[in-house]
């Protein structure tokens, strides 16, 4: 009988940065944040001696599962030479694709028709593949600690050298570095002028399947298993993660739970006994449980210990990366009241239950109340809504699952686990689960606008194989317009150049006496966007009591440059002089800014630096079958 094997985890995240040689590993445990190392119990440097920002690798395993009475589940971690497996070949398959595509403009193209396209002037199919695409091709690589396969760019047209290189490490495992950050225009190209559609610019992002074949012999027989689809994988290839110690609100993981729980167009075969361990067995309960009707459960009670608390924990953290004065956020902590908010007899728990979900926007209401939580702009803002009026979705929400376990929690509906310990705890082992988890809970899961790791395109349930896992064909948009999935299509919908919209979405002023349209009262205050990515605010050092803004020095460098003729006197209109000049100074000088992470409850800003002959951080673990 053949062996069943996947690769784990099923969407690895990699990140930019521009040290051509030191790196670490994304998290591969739950809970722990990226380059936090767990002998040690604290973050290693984001930087390598010379100050360059290292690049975060993605590492890929193959597990082989147990196959009884047609039920395949986690058994154990496979490497070539172990279980009478004799060889792993890796297969990548990175590309570029944003010069091609069409323009972002929030939601336009959410019901797969979309307005225009980028570099319009490249007409016809053929030609705009062979002008604006980036795709080194498929990349195979196998063996232990072998050298790196590079992802060049062989379209000598674009400006960018490489997507980034394949290696393995000692036991034959995959590791996937993306590029190094850059940014680059043609000839043709002007000054970066716009926060997201900038034509003849290019950028060294990317996205892709990765699969694999391997080959065991059973029986006295040599056979070969390929690994792609559910048995495959993806890799998303996305900025640094600059507030490494802040979780977001609504990951990546949420935001995949969430379509997995709500969409039945997302396969969940029974014979998959991946869902039936961990935190995984609450999805099947979640998706048996819900109500579309009603977008609520009927009868399922969250875990506060898993479910419910990780949630108001990170938005309250956001208080690290986002100075809470200037938004009125109200942000403090949760300290001293954990055993009361998951007590559901406790009088305070009950008060402050309602208390907090009273102050959450509903997700499938249209109220555009500007004091509700999150504090966050959402996949519904533009621009021009002080004049001509908001639409929903124009502030942030939870996912609709999200909401509705706070809602069960809020009416005392839910299981009393607090376990202050466990509720902390990273497990050292690594897992399948566990995997999975760990990448996708680093990353960011909205709002799309358009995005940090991806864009709303995540949410289409045609994607999905089974839950969190990509297929490697076949299109979305199957009545309209027919969107291909392959190579780059999650990085094709974001910024370009990436650095741009880095920049814009800092945290914004809402300003309510500006609305001609809609009514609001009180004063004005800030909202964010992904300031657990991307901070607003941060405490310069340690023991500062202060916040200062993170981009302070890039900032003062702009004003300056902002003057400047070739600047001011191209800023189109709807950009500033001042908007212009910090695009380019974010372009040229991303990798000078800090990383928030913290000590103890101490959180605060570094420049930290590898000592000179520092090599590559890596996590290990014993790899188990959970």
């Amino acid at each position: 009988m053949a062996r069943f094997f996947r690769i784990h985890p099923a969407v690895g995240i990699a990140r930019v940065g521009n040290s051509p040689d030191e790196f670490f590993i994304g998290p591969e445990h739950p809970n722990q944040p990226p380059n936090f190392d767990l002998a040690q119990k604290k973050f290693l440097p984001f930087k390598d001696s010379q100050g360059r920002v290292k690049r975060q690798a993605a590492r890929f395993r193959i597990f082989e599962y147990t196959v009884q009475n047609g039920v395949k589940s986690p058994l154990r971690e496979v490497t070539a030479g172990s279980f009478d497996v004799t060889g792993i070949k890796w297969n990548v398959h990175l590309a570029n694709r944003k010069a091609a595509f069409f323009k972002f403009d929030g939601q336009d193209g959410a019901n797969g028709v979309w307005k225009g396209t980028r570099n319009a002037q490249v007409q016809g199919a053929a030609e705009r593949e062979r002008l604006l695409v980036i795709d080194p091709g498929l990349k195979s690589i196998s063996g232990q600690s072998k050298p790196s396969v590079p992802l060049t760019n062989p379209n000598t047209n674009i400006p960018i050298s490489t997507l980034g290189e394949l290696r393995t490490d000692e036991k034959g495992r995959l590791l996937v570095l993306g590029g190094l950050g850059q940014a680059s225009k043609t000839a043709q190209g002007k000054l970066i002028d716009d926060y997201v559609n900038n034509d003849h610019w290019f950028d060294d992002m990317s996205d892709g399947p990765v699969s694999a074949e391997i080959t065991y012999t059973e029986g006295g027989k040599t056979l070969t298993a390929k690994l792609e689809g559910s048995e495959g994988a993806w890799l998303l290839v996305a900025p640094p993660d600059f507030g490494p110690a802040v979780g977001n609100v609504v990951r990546l993981f949420d935001t995949m739970w969430d379509v997995a729980v709500r969409s039945k167009e997302v396969p969940l075969p029974a014979s998959d006994g991946f869902f039936d361990k961990g935190l995984f067995v609450r999805l099947k309960q979640q998706r048996a449980d819900w109500n579309t009707a009603t977008h609520s459960f009927q009868t399922y009670k969250p875990s506060f210990r898993l479910e419910v608390f990780p949630i108001l924990e990170r938005a309250l953290g956001h208080r690290h990366v986002h100075n809470p004065e200037a938004s009125k956020a109200f942000h403090a902590t949760l300290a001293g009241v954990e055993q009361d908010l998951g007590s559901v007899a406790s009088v305070k728990g009950q008060r402050l239950r309602k208390t907090i979900f009273n102050y959450l926007r509903d997700p499938f209401s249209a109220t555009l109340e500007p004091l509700l939580m999150p504090k966050g702009l959402g996949d519904g803002y533009r621009d021009e809504a002080p004049d001509v009026g908001m639409q929903k979705g124009y502030f942030m929400t939870l996912t609709r699952v999200q909401y509705a376990l706070l809602k069960r929690w809020s009416e005392g509906q839910f299981e009393e686990d607090w376990d202050a310990a466990k509720a902390r705890a990273i497990d050292p082992d690594i897992s399948p689960g566990g995997l999975d988890r760990a990448a996708l809970e680093n990353s960011v899961g909205g709002p799309f606008f358009p995005g940090i790791d991806c864009s709303w395109l995540v949410r289409q349930p045609e994607l999905y194989a089974v839950p969190f896992r990509i297929k490697h064909s076949g299109t979305v948009f199957p009545t309209a317009a027919k969107l291909a999935i392959g190579p780059g299509f999650f990085s094709q919908q974001m910024a370009l150049p990436w650095q741009a919209d880095f920049y814009q979405c800092k945290k914004q002023f809402f300003d309510p006496k500006s609305f001609k349209k809609d009514s609001f009262q009180g004063d004005g205050m800030y909202h964010m966007w992904w300031a657990a990515h991307r901070p607003d605010d941060v405490y310069a050092k340690k023991g500062d009591l202060q916040m200062v803004p993170w981009t302070r020095s890039l900032d003062a460098v702009a004003e300056v440059d902002a003057k400047k003729p070739e600047i001011k006197n191209s800023a189109p209109e709807g950009t500033s002089a001042v908007e212009m000049a910090m695009y380019i100074q974010m372009q040229k000088n991303w990798w000078q800014l800090g990383f928030v992470i913290n000590e103890g409850a101490a959180y605060f800003e570094t420049q930290e630096r590898s000592a000179p002959t520092a090599v590559a951080s890596a996590g290990t673990g014993t790899a188990k079958a959970s």
